[in-house]
């Protein structure tokens, strides 16, 4: 019996038994966590994409801000196109301080409706000018799902002021 009560042998394996389920959980969760927010991030440049690439541009056709919008959700790579739900819109603000919609498009997501009232940061809002807002919203589903991460819907939007003219008309949007 003494022979058994102190036999170390097998020890390590004991405690690696123990500590390996807590270890694989850290892992994996770690993972998925990192994976959420390179989503995110992605999300972000993508966002910014759009709205630079709209905002250079003096005028625009709704075909133009389609291909825009379809050449930007590549960025998403490796990540689902098809769940990212983008909408760029020019505004317009009043000279009484109102934000309204001039013209919307959307892939994935429905384009806001002309003359729809906007809400607008205070700092942003300026008296007769244009700005191009850029929305996106990612329905993130991981690939994998160990519970320390879910379903999220990670979105960001962006107000850009038109780079080479005071607003970016599109006669067919």
């Amino acid at each position: 019996m003494r022979a058994i009560l102190t036999d170390r042998r097998g020890l390590a394996l004991t405690e690696f038994a123990f500590v390996f389920p807590v270890l694989l959980l850290l892992f994996l969760g770690g993972y998925q966590l990192s994976d959420a927010i390179a989503c995110k991030r992605k999300v972000g440049i993508t966002n910014r994409t759009i709205a630079d690439l709209g905002s250079r541009a003096k005028s625009i056709t709704a075909a133009r801000v389609d291909t825009i919008l379809a050449a930007a959700t590549q960025v998403m790579l490796p990540y689902r196109e098809s769940q990212a739900h983008v909408r760029l819109t020019e505004v317009s603000t009043s000279a009484t301080g109102v934000t309204t919609v001039v013209w919307s498009r959307g892939r994935n997501a429905l384009p806001r409706p002309v003359g729809a009232v906007v809400a607008m940061p205070a700092t942003l809002s300026t008296p007769n000018t244009y700005l191009l807002l850029n929305e996106i919203t990612y329905d993130y589903d991981p690939r994998v799902s160990f519970g320390l991460v879910g379903r999220r819907t990670l979105t960001d939007f962006l107000f850009m002021s038109p780079r080479n003219s005071d607003s970016v008309p599109c006669g067919d949007c």
